[in-house]
């Protein structure tokens, strides 16, 4: 897990706060404020120290009711393995994030949780029943879209599709899946544009995938979308 960069004040003030979380779990700001201007005022000014732990709070590098800093929790191998999954699976669901993780129940919500509080990822419930799980970072309102590529019978619709476009009839055959759950996929698919109907002269509308969302999809989840935006901001100055 990447760390964010302090900067010297705020990582003098981190150390301080770390030696005094070591022995209390239970804390206010104040107690912290308190014990970090007497180890760090002087040389520091107490505005300098109080805007640094303020960040700190914003940043999450420690929260109420734990002892637990963010550098705790980036170092645990389990919460490590969860965060990795997540970030190679944008929109994965509960269920199968303990699948391929190889989690039991608990084990699972207590880590899933630290990484939740420590803003690791971030949830997101959809159709109002189904969380799925995201590192907390920007993906271009297509959250709906990654969420959707996590679930088994859309991966192998659209796997299907990108070798052999096809009639919403000759998918559930091929695939020996229902007709109509081929249907409420394929109508969820075409309105979020991962469908095209190829223009054909035939009595069954024939789709396609539309590559170009899929490769921007694949570019969001790499963060490589954000490298291209930043090159071309700074050429056109």
């Amino acid at each position: 897990m990447k760390i964010e960069k302090l900067t010297d004040i705020e990582d003098e003030t981190y150390q301080v706060i770390k030696g005094i979380l070591k022995n209390h779990k239970h804390f206010t700001m104040q107690d912290l404020l308190t014990q970090c201007f007497t180890v760090l005022c002087p040389p520091h000014s107490e505005e300098s120290v109080d805007a640094a732990l303020n960040s700190l709070a914003i940043k999450r590098y420690f929260i109420k009711g734990t002892s637990l800093t963010r550098e705790d929790v980036a170092n645990n191998g389990v919460r490590a393995r969860i965060l990795t999954f997540i970030q190679q699976n944008p929109g994965a669901y509960n269920r199968l994030i303990r699948r391929e993780c190889n989690l039991g129940s608990n084990e699972f919500k207590w880590h899933l949780g630290m990484l939740l509080k420590f803003h690791f990822i971030k949830k997101i419930l959809f159709n109002g029943r189904s969380y799925g799980y995201f590192e907390d970072r920007n993906y271009m309102n297509h959250e709906v879209d990654l969420f959707l590529l996590q679930n088994e019978k859309v991966k192998a619709i659209l796997d299907y599709l990108s070798e052999t476009p096809n009639s919403i009839s000759g998918i559930a055959r091929d695939l020996g899946i229902h007709y109509s759950t081929v249907q409420k996929y394929m109508e969820i698919l075409v309105e979020r544009e991962f469908l095209q109907p190829i223009d054909e002269a035939t009595r069954h509308e024939i789709y396609q995938v539309n590559q170009t969302l899929q490769i921007k999809l694949q570019k969001i989840v790499n963060g490589q979308v954000f490298i291209e935006f930043a090159t071309e901001a700074s050429s056109s100055e």
